[in-house]
């Protein structure tokens, strides 16, 4: 089975030139083999630039030989200290390995001292400077940031092949009437946005090393925020919170459009008067969007005033709703946000 033959070549198209936007940051489709997918996988211009295709080949071909042996080892490093990090393509249920995504190349926390590049530089006989201005160039992560990021693409990624490929054996067997046809991409958009949102919460309180959290959607006839799904959260507290926007924390942040990340140094007096659990020691709250229209606010919590959550962890959390805002708007009709405004 071929990974080519299972996805949806524009959808998949539209998802990871979104992605690579999002994120700063080259992303690419192969196949089992290596194969790239059709006109879209270019190697990064620094790839290019100072080792050439070839050798980028080479590390992708060594990326699916690390992750065949252990899944954990997810990435190379080139001996300029560019990353190149490999994300599975699975269809889970079949136990079937298609493909995988390829991210870099990038910076994982900070470049090599400028005396290595010139060493190196004297070794390929091309300019240090030419050499360290492409270095620097390249997009920067923390550690903990490409792994949720990693983490995220991966659940996207299977999500989106296990759909296209139960579709692909019911119009096999059963033929695909128009009718039928628009009722499966309904109900597939549906299950896919829901089981992404889960994903983008799971890997955010993960990633943040938060206690609990949920993702509440706006339903717009009442201009209220629910909560639709939840972790770490007593059944009490999610069956009664309800927000108007403007209200409340979640609701100031779905008015404003902008993240929040609160702790006991908040000076914003509105905030402040909002925090009505004291044993929260700080919190991130992120609005999400859809075609650039608002549909929800994702709260995290952490209860442990030894961990708090820090700018570093709400940059990368908004690199995860970014990156889920851009997988969603393959769905732009989707029903599960169909209250977005």
């Amino acid at each position: 089975m071929n990974l080519f033959n299972v996805i949806d070549e524009v959808k998949w198209r539209r998802m990871q030139e979104g992605f690579s936007r999002v994120l700063g940051v080259s992303i690419g489709t192969v196949d089992q083999t290596g194969n790239t997918l059709p006109g879209i996988n270019q190697p990064n211009a620094f790839c290019l630039e100072l080792d050439g295709a070839p050798h980028y080949k080479k590390c992708i071909s060594e990326l699916i030989g690390k992750i065949t042996e252990n899944s954990s080892e997810n990435f190379v490093a080139c001996r300029f200290g560019a990353y190149l990090y490999g994300v599975p393509i699975d269809i889970k249920r079949e136990n079937i390995r298609l493909g995988y995504f390829i991210v870099g190349p990038a910076l994982i926390q900070k470049a090599k001292p400028l005396a290595e590049y010139e060493r190196l530089a004297e070794e390929l006989n091309i300019s240090a400077e030419k050499l360290t201005d492409n270095i620097l160039s390249l997009k920067k992560f923390s550690f903990a940031g490409i792994e949720s990021i990693v983490e995220l693409l991966n659940e996207v990624a299977n999500d989106m092949v296990q759909l296209n490929y139960d579709s692909n054996k019911i119009k096999e067997r059963f033929g695909m009437p128009k009718r039928v046809n628009e009722l499966i991409k309904g109900l597939y958009s549906s299950v896919y946005s829901e089981g992404l949102l889960k994903a983008l919460l799971d890997v955010s309180l993960h990633t943040a090393n938060g206690n609990a959290g949920s993702i509440m959607i706006l339903d717009s006839a009442t201009n209220e925020l629910s909560v639709k799904f939840s972790k770490g959260m007593k059944d009490s507290i999610v069956q009664n919170a309800r927000v108007k926007m403007g209200e409340g924390i979640a609701g100031v942040v779905a008015e404003n459009r902008k993240p929040l990340l609160i702790d006991d140094t908040m000076q914003d007096s509105k905030i402040k008067n909002c925090l009505k659990r004291p044993s929260i020691k700080s919190s991130i709250v992120c609005p999400l969007e859809v075609k650039n229209r608002l549909f929800g606010v994702m709260n995290l919590n952490n209860t442990d005033s030894d961990k708090k959550f820090s700018p570093d962890t709400l940059d990368m959390i908004n690199n995860l709703t970014r990156l889920t805002k851009a997988a969603l708007e393959m769905f732009p009709s989707n029903p599960a946000l169909s209250s977005a405004y």
